[in-house]
């Protein structure tokens, strides 16, 4: 029974390899494929950019704007008018009390500046001032009437009202006004004011030649205003309003030298 089996496997194991050597006799052989292998170099171009930073300083300028506290604001009913006060407008202000505050046009605002302007005037016109001339800080209401605005400055010898009548408290007077300080013009204008009354105080003076040393004058410089405005320019002052000759010749120097020694002794 063994011998069987072993027969049967026998012819099994022929049969399989003669099948596979026909089958290996009878394939198609191919040519074998000469595979090749390509070696591609892989260049690697590295494009370098310069980066260029451009740094723009900028100069910060710091603008410092200092408030002024706000203490008011009043409005108008209609809007159209807002007034905005401050702290400081609210500092002291030092006040006039004198005999000028009943006179009609006193403004007061700058008399006291005026006193300091009177006190530093040169000495022959203070003196004359000092003792005859009151200098007001105001608006010479008749001056007003006949120019139509306040004039920087009037001499008044009479004391004229505003209604123009002479004899007024004010009789002997300069009157400066507010213009005069705003425009800058105070102490000239004072000067030629005081000029005036350097010219009327001494109206009754003689000259060496035995004659009237006022009208003898107003003939030399072509009237009082423009005696007045030599005055100004003899007391180193600038404001002229009539003269137009420009500065004092040497002549006019002496001359003005010598009214001043005979008729004021200085």
């Amino acid at each position: 029974m063994n011998n069987k089996y072993i027969t049967s496997f026998v012819t099994v194991l022929v049969l399989a390899s003669s099948f596979l050597f026909w089958l290996n006799t009878n394939s198609v052989t191919e040519d074998p494929v000469e595979v090749q292998k390509a070696t591609v170099e892989e260049t690697t171009t590295t494009i370098v950019t310069e980066e260029t930073t451009t740094k723009a300083t900028v100069e910060e300028t710091t603008t410092t704007i200092e408030l002024i506290p706000i203490s008011r604001i009043a409005v108008s009913e209609d809007s159209e008018s807002v007034q905005i006060t401050g702290n400081d407008d609210e500092e002291e202000v030092v006040i006039y009390e004198g005999p000028f505050t009943s006179f009609a046009g006193f403004e007061g605002n700058n008399q006291l500046s005026l006193d300091n302007l009177v006190n530093d005037l040169p000495a022959t016109l203070r003196q004359i001032i000092a003792e005859e001339v009151l200098v007001i800080n105001g608006c010479h209401q008749y001056a007003l009437s006949l120019v139509g605005r306040c004039p920087y400055g009037v001499w008044d010898s009479s004391g004229t009202d505003p209604e123009g009548e002479k004899g007024a408290d004010w009789v002997l007077s300069i009157w400066i006004s507010d213009r005069a300080f705003a425009a800058g013009e105070a102490r000239d204008v004072l000067i030629h004011e005081a000029a005036h009354a350097l010219s009327y105080l001494t109206k009754t003076c003689v000259s060496p030649e035995n004659s009237n040393f006022r009208k003898d004058a107003w003939e030399y410089f072509d009237g009082e205003e423009q005696f007045a405005d030599a005055l100004v320019l003899y007391f180193e002052g600038a404001y002229n309003h009539y003269r137009t000759k420009g500065p004092l010749t040497q002549e006019e120097l002496t001359y003005l030298e010598n009214y001043i020694s005979v008729c004021t002794g200085n």
